[in-house]
C-alpha cells in the first residue's frame, strides 16, 4: 500500500519546528473553531479513532436505511441539501470519514476495504441494522460498491452519485489528460500535507472539501478544511487509490438481481461518460440516470436528482428489467 514515506514525515516535521510561531497559531486555531463550530451529529468511537456521524428520520415503516457516502475529501455536510428530504421517509446515516469533518485521526489503511471496515464497526456502534440503501459519490461509489460485494444480503439497492469508476485509478489504463491530472492532484495535496501545521494552506485559501454549498454549512466546511488532520487524510486516501482501485476489481460481482442507478452529471467529459457507461455493467438491474445539466457533485448542482433516484429504490423493488438510460 502506498504511504507516505518516512522523508515527507520527516520534511513535515521540520517545516513544523522551523515555522514553530505559526505551528502554535495553527493549533490553537484549529482548536478554537472546532470548538465554536460544534459537531452537529455524535461522535462515535470505532476503536482507535472516532467518527462523527448524522443520523435523522426512523425507519417506522420498515424501509431500508440509506448510507451516504462522500467522495474524495468530503464529510457528512457534503448531504446537507439530501439528508433532510430523505429523513421524512427512513433513517438516513452520513458521516465524516477519519481525518474529515469532525472525525479525528485518519485510519492507516485509508483504503476501500479500511473505511468498509470502519463503517462496518460504525453501524454496529449505532444500532443501524440492514437492510441498506447504499449511496456513494464519486469515491464514495467505490467505497458502497465493495460494501454491496462483501455483503450483499444487507444491501437492498445501490445509487452511484457519479461515481468514480476504479479503473481510472490503474495506470496501465490511464489516459494521459487524467494521469496528468492525478499528478497534479497528488502535488496539491503533498505541499497541503507538508505545510498544513503551519497554517499555509488557511492563508492560501485552499482548504480541503466541497464547494457551492448554502452558505453557513460551506463556510463550516471551509473551516474544518483547514485542519492538519484533513490534508493528512486527503493526500493519503490519494496515495491509496490504486489499491482501493485493485480491491474492487479483485471483489466478488455484485448480485445480478440487485437494482443500482448509476446516476450520471451531464457536464462532465466524454472520458468521464465512457466510465459511466461501463458502470451499467455491474448488475442485470442496472440502469443510468443522467442529470443533464449537472456537474460532477450532483447532490449540490441538482439534489433533487440526488433524493428522486434514492426514493424510486426506496419504493420500488426494481426487480424488473429497467430501461437503460433516462435524462433528467
Amino acid at each position: 500500500m502506498s504511504k507516505i514515506n518516512f522523508t515527507e514525515s520527516l520534511l513535515r516535521v521540520i517545516i513544523s519546528l522551523i515555522g514553530l510561531p505559526l505551528t502554535g497559531i495553527q493549533a490553537a486555531l484549529s482548536k478554537y473553531l472546532l470548538h465554536k463550530y460544534k459537531a452537529p451529529g455524535e461522535m462515535i468511537s470505532v476503536g482507535t479513532h472516532h467518527l462523527h456521524a448524522i443520523v435523522a428520520g426512523s425507519n417506522t415503516s420498515n424501509l431500508p436505511t440509506i448510507l451516504l457516502e462522500s467522495g474524495m475529501g468530503g464529510c457528512a455536510l457534503d448531504w446537507s441539501l439530501v439528508q433532510p428530504a430523505l429523513a421524512k421517509h427512513t433513517k438516513v446515516l452520513s458521516y465524516d470519514r477519519a481525518g474529515f469533518g469532525w472525525s479525528t485521526t485518519p485510519i492507516s489503511e485509508p483504503t476501500c476495504e479500511g473505511y468498509v471496515r470502519d463503517l462496518r464497526e460504525l453501524l454496529m456502534q449505532l444500532e443501524l441494522e440492514p437492510p441498506y440503501i447504499l449511496v456513494g459519490h464519486s469515491y464514495g461509489g467505490m467505497i458502497m460498491r465493495l460494501f454491496a460485494s462483501k455483503y450483499p444480503e444487507e444491501v437492498s439497492g445501490i445509487i452511484l452519485v457519479d461515481s468514480t469508476h476504479e479503473q481510472r485509478f490503474i495506470e496501465s489504463t490511464f489516459i494521459q489528460t487524467s494521469y496528468e491530472e492525478r499528478l497534479r492532484h497528488l502535488r496539491r495535496l503533498r505541499m497541503g500535507y507538508l505545510f498544513s501545521p503551519i497554517g499555509l494552506p488557511r492563508l492560501l485559501k485552499q482548504p480541503i472539501g466541497a464547494k457551492r454549498l448554502p452558505p453557513p454549512v460551506q463556510h463550516t466546511v471551509k473551516t474544518l478544511g483547514y485542519r492538519n488532520h484533513a490534508y493528512k487524510a486527503a493526500y493519503l486516501e490519494s496515495l491509496c487509490t490504486i489499491e482501493s482501485a485493485l480491491q474492487l476489481i479483485e471483489s466478488e460481482p455484485l448480485d445480478s438481481e440487485l437494482p443500482v442507478i448509476v446516476l450520471s452529471a451531464g457536464g462532465q467529459s466524454d472520458d468521464w461518460k465512457r466510465g459511466q457507461q461501463e458502470l451499467l455493467q455491474l448488475t442485470g438491474q442496472t440502469r443510468q440516470i443522467i442529470a443533464t445539466d449537472s456537474w460532477h457533485s450532483i447532490q449540490l448542482h441538482d439534489p433533487q436528482a440526488v433524493i428522486d433516484s434514492i426514493l424510486s429504490l426506496l419504493t420500488d423493488n426494481h426487480r424488473n428489467q429497467p430501461d437503460k438510460q433516462t435524462s433528467i
